[in-house]
């Protein structure tokens, strides 16, 4: 039985179909209204079909060699048996590995799936902050055509992140399973002080509005509590049902750099977490806040590679000492990117060089924009982390953004949904990792930082069978993970051609 997206308009909910039997849409609507349906469109609750995947190379994700002339059972929806020649039901559906590669699916650490405002993009925040639900499936569905199985959203609009979140869960819709944490804690929403230094008196009141429904209830009003207090908060954000704590180890902003948590602070944030089974992590932009997180006990760091300053030593090697996962935007330190940034350097280095001396701070930070300096730190903070062997996965930031309506151009490919996480593995190769160790990154070390390394991450025995099959060996060149041929999600097939491409709101260019 291969799952397909039902034939309709992106704009409106997608369901499960059964493609193979070619049932039409009114019958599929009529299915999903019945209590009969809810068993066919739910693999946890009815067996899914037992699938013989033969003579295929196994990449496990847990950094073993590649093993040749394998056969995978997958029953149940999940990896039932692994070895050469295995014997299988006759009522299983048999698929031809030959030539082929599998692989688990692929994580991304860090998207955001929503759209979740700006102070520059207060027109996006209004026109569509009742379409979120549907923006964010169309992003779920859009990561699991490039073979994303799994995605963490830590930061974006709660209530529809859980709304579609639950429904492909339960079997409702289809897309790549989500995480979400919500709210960055103790941040507070797009207008707000620690986020973009706007004063209250220049806020409107959709603008407040907005932030207090990011911020459900977590904002900046945290930073002044005591433990006490702050633990009694974030248990209640717990309960509204969020996978995991994401907190605001600093301000936003790379200048000033704000340190919001104290030590004891964060030590609760981290215990309230832990006291759940639910990960806790942080984003910081300084050293000394990065330190204080990692020594509260944090489990992962988002894009531990953006620092106002190079790594300190001891910081890496606390790093490691803590086995901290490093959540990493590859995407955005390598390949066209970075060579786009060398040139703008080049560029600015040569009309500096025309300039008269700087007279003061404030012009020196102005030419240490002009040159991205912070973007040269970025890559040498990726490139050390890699090389010390912290435990790395990959975190895109992929992010929905603006509707093409508000934009002055096209939205870059490194940060679209699929195409970013992609462009993050590759770029994990550019950074010095083999090709087998950004696999490992982007499916074992995913799970990890999904805190569900027990069920996913890797193609063994025992774990939910979502496999990619690819049509070209990546250890030979990491491009072929885009050799996507075919795709199961919980030991179904998903018919990839149903998936959408292009964004929901995506309009021709009229340059």
């Amino acid at each position: 039985m291969q799952l397909s997206v039902s034939p309709q308009s992106p704009a409106k909910s997608v369901e499960w179909g059964v493609s193979i039997m070619k049932i039409n849409r009114k019958i599929v609507r009529s299915l999903l209204l019945s209590g009969a349906a809810l068993g066919l469109l739910r693999p946890d609750i009815v067996a899914a079909e037992t699938i013989w995947i033969r003579d295929v190379t196994v990449i496990d994700g847990t950094g073993a060699a590649a093993k040749a002339a394998q056969d995978v059972l997958v029953a149940d929806g999940r990896i039932a048996a692994i070895g050469a020649k295995l014997k299988a039901p006759a009522s299983a559906r048999q698929v031809d590995g030959r030539g082929r590669y599998l692989l688990p699916g692929f994580i991304d650490s860090n998207v955001h799936a929503t759209v979740y405002g700006n102070p520059a993009r207060r027109d996006t925040s209004s026109r569509y902050a009742d379409r979120n639900e549907e923006l964010a499936l169309e992003f779920a569905q859009r990561q699991l055509r490039a073979g994303v199985t799994t995605m963490r959203d830590s930061y974006g609009v709660l209530p529809p992140l859980l709304a579609v979140r639950d429904r492909i869960a339960s079997g409702q819709a289809i897309g790549a399973r989500m995480l979400v944490a919500g709210n960055i804690l103790g941040w507070g929403g797009p207008f707000s002080l620690t986020y973009s230094l706007t004063g209250d008196r220049d806020l409107i009141l959709f603008q407040e509005q907005w932030n207090d429904m990011l911020a459900q209830g977590m904002g900046e009003e945290l930073m002044d509590m005591t433990p006490e207090q702050l633990r009694a908060a974030v248990s209640a954000y717990l309960d509204r049902g969020v996978d995991f704590l994401k907190y605001g180890g600093t301000s936003h902003f790379m200048m000033p750099s704000l340190i919001g948590f104290s030590p004891r602070q964060q030590a609760v944030i981290v215990a309230e977490a832990h006291k759940r089974g639910k990960m806790a992590e942080t984003h910081a932009t300084s050293s000394e806040g990065l330190r204080l997180a990692v020594e509260a006990g944090i489990d992962l760091i988002q894009h531990p590679e953006i620092l106002s300053r190079d790594y300190p030593d001891d910081l890496i090697a606390l790093i490691l000492s803590k086995g901290t996962l490093c959540a990493m935007r590859s995407n955005m330190v390598t390949g066209a990117v970075r060579q786009k940034q060398i040139a703008r350097r080049a560029r600015a280095v040569a009309d500096i060089a025309q300039m008269p001396p700087a007279l003061t701070s404030t012009e020196l930070r102005r030419r240490a924009t002009m040159r991205g300096d912070d973007a040269e730190i970025e890559r040498r903070n990726a490139e050390r982390l890699v090389a010390a062997g912290c435990p790395v996965t990959i975190a895109t930031d992929n992010y929905l953004g603006d509707a093409p309506e508000f934009r002055r151009g096209p939205k870059s490919p490194e940060q679209e949904p699929g195409e970013g996480s992609l462009l993050a593995i590759e770029g994990l190769v550019e950074l010095g990792m083999t090709p087998m160790q950004a696999i490992v990154a982007a499916t074992r070390n995913g799970a990890r930082a999904a805190g569900r390394l027990q069920d996913l991450g890797t193609v063994e025995p025992g774990k939910i069978a979502d496999l990619l099959l690819l049509d070209a060996d990546p250890l030979a060149d990491i491009h072929n993970i885009r050799r996507l041929g075919r795709l199961f999600v919980a030991g179904q097939e998903v018919d990839l051609q149903t998936l959408p491409q292009t964004h929901l709101f995506m309009v021709a260019d009229k340059r």
